[in-house]
């Protein structure tokens, strides 16, 4: 596909790159390195650092976005991949399928399940009122084998549409009408739900590790 010399801004702000983002970024990085796959795509690249990281790090990454001003290897929409089958090892789409509306949900996890040799992760925003204490103290490592506790709870906003977290959002996991019951639903008719992670201090990004399943009737699911 064609790339461009552009580079956008959007993405370069100390806004973006906050401390909580860059923990999604450790998680969405932490959790490539443990299942260790040969080759990777992650779609829906934001300013690369997840794919420089894993790159310098001897990954072999392959960058697709919809925005060719972010220089992606490949230039083109969740929706319609331009690979073969079972490319890669490993799909990544971090903080990406709400961008698309929901009926179109199914076209971009049904690529992703095409392209996937055989695992995928997902991360998904989960809207809600969420309540977290960390705690640490002086040997805590050595008396509870962790470096911190990890106090948390959330209020789902199941019964209010609300506004959402960005304007180009169609939907997020917790509002009116998306409960988590119902995203899963939709994941695991392409996918085994391996893990889910929330992640400290990010509980707005929630991580679906996911292995893919051999669908006896494709074609009817991709419709």
């Amino acid at each position: 596909m064609k790339k461009t010399k552009k580079n956008s801004k959007k993405y370069d702000s100390k806004k973006y790159d906050s401390m909580i983002r860059f923990l999604s970024y450790f998680y969405q990085i932490d959790i490539i390195r443990d299942i260790n796959p040969d080759t990777i795509l992650e779609i829906g690249i934001g300013n690369k650092t997840t794919a420089n990281y894993l790159k310098n790090n001897g990954f072999n990454v392959t960058t697709c976005d919809i925005d060719e001003d972010l220089c992606p290897d490949y230039t083109a929409d969740i929706r319609k991949l331009p690979f073969k089958d079972k490319t890669y090892d490993l799909i990544a789409a971090f903080e990406i399928i709400e961008h698309i509306p929901w009926d179109d949900v199914h076209k971009a996890l049904s690529e992703i399940h095409r392209v996937s040799k055989k695992y995928a992760i997902i991360s998904i925003p989960y809207s809600s009122a969420d309540f977290e204490i960390i705690i640490t103290f002086p040997f805590i490592k050595r008396i509870l084998n962790r470096r911190f506790l990890d106090i948390f709870f959330r209020i789902p906003f199941l019964k209010r549409k609300g506004k959402l977290w960005s304007s180009n959002h169609h939907w997020e996991m917790g509002r009116k009408g998306y409960p988590p019951k119902k995203i899963r639903r939709n994941l695991e008719q392409y996918f085994k739900i391996v893990e889910e992670i929330r992640p400290v201090l990010v509980s707005g990004h929630h991580f679906f590790v996911l292995e893919k399943k051999r669908l006896k009737n494709f074609n009817q699911q991709k419709r």
